[in-house]
């Protein structure tokens, strides 16, 4: 099992719709658009995909909008990457948004 934990400052990103086009996958994209809180969305999915490339002792290997972070029936995130599934947990408080990976 490896673990991976990210936590981001929200007012970092400045242009929204150019970081959403930057990280986001098609599906993501879908989601996003239908947001209101997009900021705090955005901050949510980079956490979740720089903790999962941490849990995966990588780094950043390659494009973020490989990496998706999409809901399962119940409404959960989890990660599809590669047609496999990962359990995330993302939460958000004021300023800052964290992910939490398990692999």
């Amino acid at each position: 099992m490896a673990v991976g934990i990210d936590i981001v400052f929200i007012p970092r990103i400045k242009d929204e719709s150019l970081f959403a086009h930057g990280i986001l996958s098609t599906n993501e994209l879908k989601i996003y658009e239908k947001r209101n809180d997009k900021k705090v969305f955005l901050a949510g999915r980079f956490a979740a995909k720089e903790a999962f490339f941490k849990a995966r002792k990588t780094g950043i290997d390659q494009s973020l909008k490989n990496v998706e972070v999409l809901y399962d029936d119940n409404n959960a995130p989890y990660i599809l990457y590669k047609e496999n599934k990962y359990e995330v947990s993302i939460s958000h408080d004021g300023d800052y948004a964290i992910a939490i990976v398990i692999l």
